[in-house]
């Protein structure tokens, strides 16, 4: 039997917002399709209700493109032709475990009170 001590965040956690976009005629676009089929699906809209998931088809021949706002309010835009969906997962590993520490440490049963 095989354990997972330290699973990964799924893509869309601590994620207020997610559009995708991408021309399905172009080369290396099925990660965006994926993705698509993955925020749309039933699973995700009940692990993440409050995720606001977009995506479009573009009618010209532009690189698909993945535009992500945290829950902290940062935004961030990427290219989603260079990367497979593990590597993208890297990029975006880094930002959700800063936004899970802090998550943790606001809602912490060990915190300490202010006022004393």
């Amino acid at each position: 039997m095989k354990y997972t001590l330290f699973p990964r965040l799924d893509f869309l956690a601590y994620l207020r917002r997610i559009h995708v976009a991408y021309h399905p005629g172009r080369e290396r676009t099925e990660v965006a399709r994926r993705l698509i089929m993955h925020m749309t699906s039933e699973n995700s809209k009940k692990k993440f209700p409050q995720l606001n998931a977009t995506w479009e088809l573009l009618a010209y021949d532009a690189p698909a493109t993945i535009d992500v706002e945290f829950e902290d309010g940062k935004k961030k835009r990427f290219l989603a032709e260079h990367y497979s969906r593990r590597e993208m997962q890297d990029i975006v590993d880094h930002w959700q475990f800063d936004l899970h520490l802090k998550h943790m440490k606001e809602h912490s049963m060990e915190k300490v009170a202010d006022d004393e």
